[in-house]
């Protein structure tokens, strides 16, 4: 994997992440992807992703296409093999930033 960065959520927890490549196979992995696009301060999160690690799951791939349209050009990776710690990390980053791209999740809470 690349290189570590934390990423602080709403909470104020950090949550560890690694910077891969985007042509990695990321997607079979159980945990949560950030993708993000360089900013005057860091990063900018464009969008926030739970990934269940199973091997033909295509919403990834259709996530990172939406947010390369956007400008993201960076995907972090924290492995998490729990489904509710990996829920809680991604709501807590998505609601601690403000992301360019929403999941259907956060509209439901912010609503």
């Amino acid at each position: 994997m690349g290189i570590a960065v934390s990423f602080r959520g709403r909470s104020g927890k950090a949550w560890e992440f690694q910077r891969v490549a985007a042509d990695a196979p990321w997607a079979r992995s159980p945990g949560v992807v950030i993708f993000a696009a360089p900013d005057a301060y860091g990063w900018r999160l464009i969008r926030v992703v739970e990934l269940s690690g199973k091997p033909h799951d295509l919403q990834p791939i259709w996530a990172l296409a939406e947010a390369e349209r956007y400008g993201a050009n960076a995907v972090f990776l924290a492995l998490e093999f729990d489904a509710a710690t990996r829920s809680l990390m991604a709501n807590d980053i998505e609601e601690g930033f403000s992301t360019v791209c929403f999941t259907d999740h956060s509209r439901k809470i912010a609503a």
